[in-house]
């Protein structure tokens, strides 16, 4: 079985199956102080200006996501591959999760970018729990 991350937001680590076992780290242009984790995948964080674009209406969430799709490397995504800066190993691996801040009402309506994240991941040969439901395929 390929290994499991967990993309889940900060505010879900108390609900059963949101995190994994692993390291929590942030998948976040602009994390708060509470949202830094141990530490960051730069892999898979938004162009800070896309962000700010998004944030004030100048992309809309079409533009922006596609924007972040555009800027991922499947082959940078893969297991073994996939670049942390937290401590204790270089890569992301089986039981890790990747936060934002996004609430899970707003990932459910496909507006958070740890849902394009996700399906960008299982193709990249991860097996993915978002926000506590297992993602299936890259559709």
């Amino acid at each position: 079985m390929n290994p499991t991350l967990y993309l889940s937001n900060w505010s879900s680590y108390r609900t059963l199956g949101h995190h994994g076992p692993g390291r929590k780290l942030t998948i976040m242009a602009a994390p708060r102080s509470w949202e830094q984790g141990e530490g960051k995948v730069p892999a898979l964080i938004p162009a800070l200006v896309d962000l700010r674009a998004h944030r004030e209406g100048a992309v809309d969430m079409f533009e922006y996501r596609r924007r972040y799709e555009q800027g991922l490397n499947i082959n940078k995504l893969r297991p073994g591959v996939l670049y942390t800066t937290a401590a204790g190993g270089t890569f992301v691996t089986d039981g890790d999760t990747l936060c934002c801040a996004c609430s899970r009402d707003v990932a459910f309506q496909g507006r958070c970018h740890r849902v394009f994240a996700a399906k960008a991941l299982v193709q990249a040969g991860w097996h993915i729990i978002l926000d506590g439901v297992e993602v299936l395929d890259a559709e």
